[in-house]
């Protein structure tokens, strides 16, 4: 055993003496160029490329290498045997990510690539007003070298819009509103927003089912209509008016909408911005993939409107509101958005800084809206939100009270069918008969919500003839007033005719 270990010993030294020669003989520089050099040849008999990307860019974040991640948390969390684990703000769900020197392997139009998550220390770094994270993180990409064509830059094109659609759905949807007098917050923004936890849904939504279904199928053919949008030179942007009496449920469907899609809700504040510049800087500044809302547009403002010269007031806005003199870009008074402004931010050419976007209006009284306003290519879809229904009700019933389909057919409801479209009731007052009753027993409650349909119709009835009656009075005084209006009119005709012929006598 002892001349094994002097043997061993010997070679060691032997090599040790011949690496000093090598050293003395071949500088470092010259190592260097000739593994620079055996590298490169390896790389020309290499059947793959490989392509490092980067955590950070020089000093900048490498959005590719965010987007990689969360494209590859898809399946990190089923094929990888170490993950990591985060979760981003304002997000809901988590994303499995890649431990150091783990492999991946994806495929796209039939080949594949080998992802390696690379993590290393970084070097000491001097003093820098933005320092570096102190691990040097990288994705390296393995692809076989007849691939190339196939996956590039396709490959990374899908990687990217997968992250966004991931990135979006898995962040909570944010509801922005201007922010008082447009004035910029900290960080340049002129939007403030909360998150958006609006529980309202199509399935919850007291409208008849055949309504929501049309407006869904119109929801999904915008939402997957970029290449139509494209192809015909549109604006990818659509336009709804919803227009009916308060209550009816128009905030909901806004919401209903938001939810369905996975938008971003920007509700504009119209009293809030003072001129047609501030309001296109809000537009600037909203993202793809989010609903623009107006509510009570004709309440919001005092619109000129184009075919008068007086404006058209159709709710008398706050005194502090109501334009002053001067003019938009000068001159003393209280400047204000016009109707002009107003139809370029819907439809005209800055209309089209973003995509995707959906724009809301809602009123309480649609005649009193401008043609030019709610014409087809501003809004292209005008929804009419109606009294409560009798597929609403069961709708409403089933949200409140557990109402079954199997029960529909009972006496209750074919009382409740025969009375609710004469009782003229919004969503939102059945809403609140309902929840008066929730605690008690379901047969208790819809009688209850029958007693008060009925007091309804009772009293809708007893109005509509106090009308008639006060109608049929002021015709029978309007036939009085024409029938006097003769008589007074020949004692006038009479009384001056003997003035003229005394005034002759006088003459004479």
């Amino acid at each position: 055993m002892k001349e094994v270990w002097t043997s061993l010993a010997s070679i060691m030294g032997v090599f040790a003496f011949f690496q000093s020669i090598l050293h003395a003989l071949f500088p470092p520089e010259l190592w260097f160029a000739a593994a620079k050099l055996f590298h490169r040849l390896f790389r020309c008999f290499s059947t793959y490329c490989y392509f490092d990307i980067t955590e950070m860019d020089g000093v900048n974040t490498n959005e590719l290498y965010h987007a990689v991640q969360l494209y590859l948390s898809r399946s990190a969390s089923m094929a990888a045997s170490r993950l990591s684990l985060s979760r981003g703000l304002n997000s809901s769900a988590f994303t499995f990510g890649l431990a150091n020197n783990d492999r991946l392997v994806d495929s796209f139009r039939g080949a594949s690539a080998t992802w390696e998550h690379a993590v290393t220390q970084r070097q000491s770094q001097t003093f820098s007003w933005r320092p570096l994270p102190e691990e040097k993180r990288s994705f390296t990409l393995r692809i076989k070298r007849k691939d190339k064509p196939l996956l590039l830059p396709a490959y990374l094109d899908h990687i990217m819009e997968t992250a966004t659609e991931l990135r979006r759905r898995n962040q909570d949807r944010l509801l922005y509103t201007n922010s008082r007098g447009g004035s910029m917050e900290s960080r340049g923004f002129p939007w403030e927003s909360v998150p958006f936890k609006h529980p309202s849904t199509f399935d919850t939504l007291a409208m008849d089912p055949a309504r929501k279904e049309l407006i869904m199928a119109d929801l999904n053919d915008f939402a997957q209509g970029k290449a139509f949008y494209e192809k015909t030179g549109r604006a990818w942007k659509r336009g709804y008016l919803l227009y009916g009496p308060p209550g009816t449920g128009k905030s909901s469907m806004i919401a209903a909408m938001a939810n369905y899609l996975g938008y971003d809700v920007y509700d504009l504040e119209l009293t809030e911005v003072h001129t047609n510049s501030e309001l296109r800087k809000l537009l600037m500044k909203t993202t793809s993939k989010s609903i623009i809302v107006i509510e009570d547009i004709d309440c919001s403002v005092n619109l000129t409107n184009r075919s008068s010269k007086k404006p058209v007031p159709p709710c008398e806005p706050p005194s502090d509101l109501r334009p002053t003199g001067g003019t938009e870009d000068g001159g003393g008074g209280a400047r204000t958005i016009t109707l002009s402004g107003l139809l370029n931010f819907t439809d005209g050419l800055w209309s089209c800084c973003g995509s995707e976007r959906i724009f809301v209006f809602t009123t309480n009284h649609i005649e009193k809206l401008d043609p030019a306003l709610v014409r087809s290519g501003r809004m292209d879809m005008h929804v009419f939100m109606s009294y409560c229904s009798f597929q609403a009700l069961k709708i409403l019933m089933k949200n409140y009270l557990g109402w079954e389909d199997g029960e529909q057919n009972d006496e209750l409801m074919w009382e409740l069918a025969e009375v609710v479209d004469e009782a003229e009731i919004t969503p939102a007052d059945v809403s609140e008969i309902l929840i008066k009753n929730r605690r008690r027993e379901r047969r208790e409650a819809a009688a209850e919500l029958l007693e008060a349909l009925k007091a309804r119709v009772e009293r809708r009835k007893k109005e509509r003839k106090r009308s008639l009656s006060e109608q049929v009075v002021e015709e029978e005084e309007q036939e009085k007033r024409a029938l006097e209006s003769p008589k007074e009119s020949t004692g006038q005709l009479m009384h001056s005719c003997n003035a003229k012929e005394d005034k002759g006598a006088e003459e004479d």
